[in-house]
């Protein structure tokens, strides 16, 4: 399947848009193969009806037919039933064929489509949720949309074609039975159609409720190096509990309204089945109704009302099942915050020039940043951003990488808008080394090269040379193909580090952002690195916040910021010789990092 574009509208929130959502993505091999597969359905259905008529045509046979006609007559309807149940086997065994061809496609697509929005939504979106409860979202839509097309293909179609081909064999018997049939269903329909709205809201109040308790469990999981160091076990189940009393309570209220309405629903059709059998037992006492007709009716009528409580109960499964897709899709659907512009092109990078012009920007929180920031980076320069806790060098970093959209102004990389160009070319031109490595559960050759994809082994390989981490892969037991855990656990930070840069230098993207990327290191690992770090930072523009100030050493050039401007501009010894902010921040600095703020005493003396 194809990659969904970062122009796709919003994916739709209700159950029966979304399937049709679903199926305009469906190759068309697999749209012929579910037709195909309700073809044989259909056939299958209407031999079960049959064999009831059959039988019925045996019973009069036995009943009716003269003693000299009797082994004749008998043997030509055995071979019709014969004929009629090898006929409903054959389609049923084909209907089975197509639902394994067909079906793990429909699945793999809703998933697919839902992965695809998932992964394309913000970094505020995917920071406001849990992980675990987003990835349960995806797969359990998947799964709810292969339970639909069961309903739909054992359920809706079956009672269709019983209803179509069981009304006109009564018909033939008396019009008032089919009537009689017919009116049973649709009081079963209207009672499953009233209670709709209470069964969807229980329904998705529970799978709501479930899926938070999969977000705390997720959450405990992940985080249970911090549960045993602090102790937090108490913590973690009183969360734990308290989230499995809303999912008891949710799974107690939907099952009480069930067993509520099946016991009124169940009351009327004991009436109606009664009633039917009282009509039967007229009509063949009055001799309106042969034996052979008898035979039929009582066994149509048996199928026909077991398959109307079977609709009913379907009908109430699919609204469970809806309540579920519900769930899911109003989460997974949230709007793109961030997307590319009709017509946007690719970036065209000629030298790596980065100009912020006249920008302005406003959290959703209405805390106002930047007004009319006015920077300009030369291609190849390194700069370094420096300043107390929310003075802006993340936010200016997020800004570039298009995390989020300016309110004013524009960003500019070789006098391209990077609001005008596509996100993916602008992550291509852009590698960034975090603060904390984002490594995958997969082997180190995979985390390196997924800088570039097509990357060759040999290419990973130097790569990792260039960042000083083939020292360390080249001890390992399996080197390349070791697994690194989860986040990357079974390495050490320095190693998952050099993992990091190894993946940059790799990308060789012209544009490089390390924000904080050794503060979580010790010194001695930091100066282990720094000739790693100057080889990811070789030929290409370079922006690196820092609160180790002292790594800004062999920077171009220095910005000091406050409170989202850039208040002193220059090269690391300038500044100190200037006797400013930057002075003072070096000079104020607690084992090498720079403090929360700047205290007023400090500002005075300057």
């Amino acid at each position: 399947m194809n990659p969904v574009s970062k122009c796709i509208p919003r994916t739709p929130e209700k159950a029966l848009s979304f399937v049709f959502y679903v199926l305009r993505h469906c190759p068309r091999k697999m749209k012929l193969e579910a037709v195909a597969g309700a073809v044989f359905e259909v056939t299958a259905v209407s031999c079960d009806v049959l064999v009831t008529w059959s039988l019925g045509r045996i019973v009069g046979v036995i009943t009716e037919a003269p003693p000299d006609m009797f082994w004749p007559a008998i043997w030509n309807e055995i071979l019709i039933l014969a004929g009629i149940w090898t006929l409903r086997n054959v389609a049923y065994r084909m209907r089975e064929w197509m639902d394994r061809r067909y079906v793990p496609v429909l699945m793999n697509t809703t998933r697919a489509l839902l992965f695809n929005r998932l992964i394309q939504q913000s970094q505020a979106f995917l920071h406001s949720n849990f992980a675990g409860v987003l990835a349960n979202h995806v797969r359990r839509a998947g799964d709810v949309i292969g339970t639909l097309r069961d309903r739909l293909m054992r359920d809706v179609l079956p009672l269709t074609v019983r209803f179509a081909v069981g009304g006109a064999l009564l018909w033939s018997i008396s019009p008032l039975l089919t009537l009689f049939v017919l009116s049973s269903l649709a009081l079963g329909v209207l009672c499953a159609g009233k209670t709709a709205p209470k069964w969807t809201h229980l329904s998705a109040r529970q799978a709501e409720s479930a899926s938070r308790l999969t977000g705390y469990i997720v959450d405990s999981t992940t985080n249970l190096s911090a549960v045993l160091q602090n102790t937090g076990w108490r913590e973690e189940q009183r969360r734990m509990t308290r989230a499995q009393d809303d999912l008891t309570k949710s799974f107690v209220a939907l099952k009480w309204f069930g067993s509520m309405f099946w016991g009124v629903f169940d009351t009327l059709m004991t009436f109606f089945f009664c009633g039917f059998m009282a009509l039967v037992a007229y009509g063949w006492k009055t001799g309106d109704v042969t034996t052979a007709q008898l035979a039929m009716a009582v066994g149509l009528v048996t199928n026909l009302f077991g398959a109307v409580a079977g609709t009913v109960y379907m009908l109430s499964a699919k609204f469970d099942d809806i309540g579920i897709l519900k769930d899911s899709l109003q989460k997974i659907s949230t709007p793109l915050s961030i997307l590319d512009k009709k017509g946007a092109k690719p970036l065209d990078i000629t030298g790596g020039v980065v100009e912020f012009r006249d920008v302005d920007f406003t959290y959703d929180n209405d805390l106002h940043l930047f007004k009319g920031l006015n920077l300009t980076i030369p291609a190849g320069q390194k700069v370094g951003l420096v300043g107390v806790s929310g003075a802006g060098k993340t936010t200016l970093c997020q800004l570039l990488l298009r995390a989020y959209d300016v309110t004013g102004g524009g960003i500019y990389i070789d006098g391209q808008n990077i609001a005008d160009i596509t996100q993916d070319s602008l992550h291509d031109n852009i590698a960034v080394i975090p603060q904390e490595p984002m490594l995958f559960h997969r082997t180190l050759a995979e985390n390196i090269r997924y800088g570039r994809f097509t990357a060759t082994d040999e290419e990973v390989v130097q790569a990792a040379r260039a960042a000083e981490a083939d020292m360390f892969i080249e001890t390992l037991a399996l080197k390349y193909e070791t697994l690194v855990g989860e986040r990357g656990v079974k390495l050490s930070g320095g190693q998952r580090q050099r993992v990091a840069i190894a993946r940059a230098i790799l990308k060789d993207a012209p544009v490089l952002v390390l924000d904080e990327a050794t503060s979580a290191l010790d010194s001695e690992t930091e100066r282990s690195i720094q000739t790693a770090m100057m080889e990811a930072m070789k030929g290409r523009t370079t922006i690196v916040i820092a609160h180790r100030l002292s790594t800004l050493s062999n920077m171009d050039r220095i910005l000091v910021m406050e409170e989202g401007r850039v208040i002193e501009d220059g090269t690391f010894n300038d500044l100190l010789a200037a006797k400013g902010t930057f002075a003072r921040l070096w000079d104020m600095q607690a084992g090498g990092f720079l403090p929360d703020a700047i205290t007023s005493e400090a500002k005075a003396a300057g």
